[in-house]
């Protein structure tokens, strides 16, 4: 068994190609695009395009879908036109074999208290996993026959999201990107779950995490890389050595 490492798309580089173009002298087996960019959206891309990069290149994508997309809005309407933009998207990207899109489960909207923040999803929590959980549904009838996995990442996870992460464990073809950063951050609530559904999780982000900040260089903080890529090989993962930066990147690299 292996896994296959990647990274993801740069701050500081201005097009895909400038990304693509280091992912090949470092020897890395994918770009994880990531949606947010201008440069990497639809409709700057054609699918041709993206195919000849592949093969002059040698490398595959991923897809790091926009990150303020809020799969769990209580508004319907606003749902669906999420779900409407994974599907534009998700079509986009089978023609260039793009086998993974990672999604984010985020907190949502929160109340700042004198001494706490409420978040309106923690209060309604039924509500909102319902509403993931449906948006999962539909968009995994989406991916599946465009044979495109859905990977779900941790954010900062709070009690509520750790509740909907242990439902998503249940639902087929739905899987996980462990970010083990974020887990650090969260005092590595997410572990038990995905090494009890090591099968669920297909994807993983890979940076280190000092106390204080995460997507540091590999082996500067406190977390067990090699213990999580070990993990990695064991299940066959993809792997973005998500560091943000060259220098960075170069440098966990080098210490793999």
């Amino acid at each position: 068994m292996s896994c296959k490492f990647g990274m993801p798309t740069l701050i500081e580089k201005d097009t895909i190609l400038d990304n693509v173009i280091l992912c090949n002298e470092l020897e890395l087996d994918f770009v994880e695009l990531n949606m947010n960019l201008p440069y990497c959206m639809p409709d700057k891309n054609n699918p041709e395009k993206m195919l000849k990069l592949m093969e002059e290149y040698n490398i595959n994508f991923t897809l790091h879908f926009p990150e303020e997309i809020d799969f769990g809005c209580f508004y319907d309407e606003i749902r669906h036109a999420n779900i409407l933009l994974f599907n534009n998207m998700a079509i986009w990207a089978s023609k260039f074999r793009v086998e993974k899109i990672n999604i984010h489960l985020n907190p949502g909207i929160y109340f700042t208290l004198p001494e706490e923040k409420v978040f309106v999803y923690d209060r309604h929590r039924e509500i909102f996993i319902e509403k993931f959980i449906d948006s999962m549904i539909k968009i995994i009838d989406i991916a599946k026959p465009l044979g495109i996995k859905v990977c779900v990442e941790n954010m900062k996870v709070h009690d509520f999201m750790e509740e909907a992460f242990r439902k998503m464990a249940s639902i087929d073809d739905l899987y996980f990107t462990w970010d083990v950063g974020h887990d650090a951050m969260s005092n590595y609530k997410m572990k038990e779950i995905y090494l009890k559904n090591p099968h669920k999780v297909s994807h993983m982000h890979l940076h280190d995490y000092n106390g204080n900040s995460d997507h540091q260089i590999l082996f500067e903080g406190i977390i067990p890389i090699k213990e999580r890529v070990k993990f990695a090989e064991e299940n066959n993962l993809t792997v973005v050595i998500e560091t943000k930066t060259e220098e960075a990147l170069r440098k966990s690299i080098e210490r793999l």
